[in-house]
């Protein structure tokens, strides 16, 4: 069942990449930053956020051998490591930002080599750091203008000096079809998908390109191992139910939250959109990084 579940989930991924490939270059679409932060913020808080649901579940396992009070010791220490990184992204947002991406090169590597594994070994070497590499920084290469923009966004001054040169960027795609092709832990499909998404980072708007990775790869992976491998839906939900409940939530939330934002800081709709979905997703992302790293067995 779920062999025959990713297999779809690959191929819709391969089909959305080359869709959004062929709209973008035969028709010469150029897609705004306010239109692409829309797009964005429907489908992360649809997908991209409801994948960290399931932490609920993986806390539950973690704690209550412990203590019968695991939910109060889960949420205090998923929002106690959220709000101090928050705290530090508030104060320190150049060193926050540095760190987000290198957490997220972690967290993505270490997913990408450790999909579907059903042994007792999970594996930590350099091949997963160098795949979460690609991962992260190919859009920040290739769209250095586009993401500096971004990154200007959320730290509030201007990132926009730095360039890379055509040497940096060729040896880098060399390096990177070359790790995919010969590194280990992947079958040909799974390849073939890598190779994908290094063309979406390289050839798509940085936005667009994540939005295919974090959405249709990253999480939906997440929702599929998390519902048909480790078993994390909650016992007192059906799993449609569970399903409904998490997106809905997200969606609510996500969006009270920006429209909020939006008033306060007295920024535009599309702005507060970045800054809620990328400074929420590197809170999230490091109690979601810890918690789904501490079982030995997955």
């Amino acid at each position: 069942m779920i062999n025959k579940l990713d297999k779809l989930r690959r191929n819709f991924f391969i089909f959305l990449s080359i869709t959004s490939l062929v709209i973008f270059f035969l028709n010469n679409i150029n897609l705004d930053l306010k239109s692409q932060s829309y797009v964005l913020f429907f489908l992360v808080t649809l997908i991209g956020i409801p994948h960290g649901f399931f932490d609920f579940s993986v806390g539950k396992k973690l704690l209550k051998k412990f203590s019968e009070l695991w939910l109060i010791y889960f949420i205090v220490l998923y929002v106690l490591i959220s709000m101090i990184y928050f705290l530090i992204w508030i104060k320190f947002p150049g060193i926050a930002l540095i760190f987000f991406l290198l957490i997220a090169s972690y967290h993505f590597g270490y997913e990408e080599y450790n999909y579907l594994n059903k042994s007792d070994h999970i594996v930590y070497d350099i091949n997963m750091i160098i795949r979460g590499i690609i991962i992260v920084f190919s859009p920040i290469l290739f769209h250095y203008d586009q993401v500096s923009h971004l990154f200007s966004i959320l730290v509030g001054y201007d990132l926009s000096t730095f360039s890379f040169s055509y040497t940096q960027k060729a040896l880098f795609i060399i390096l990177s079809v070359f790790h995919i092709l010969f590194g280990k832990n992947e079958n040909a499909f799974g390849k073939v998908e890598s190779l994908i998404y290094l063309t979406n980072f390289i050839l798509l708007p940085p936005l667009i390109s994540f939005i295919l990775y974090f959405c249709f790869s990253h999480s939906i992976k997440h929702f599929l191992e998390s519902i048909y491998v480790s078993r994390n839906v909650p016992s007192n939900f059906s799993t449609k139910g569970f399903l409904f409940l998490i997106v809905i939530s997200s969606l609510f939330f996500s969006t009270a939250f920006v429209m909020l934002m939006s008033n306060y800081l007295g920024e535009s709709i599309s702005k507060s959109i970045i800054k809620f979905i990328f400074i929420l997703l590197a809170c999230l992302t490091l109690p979601h990084m810890i918690f789904n790293m501490i079982p030995s067995k997955r």
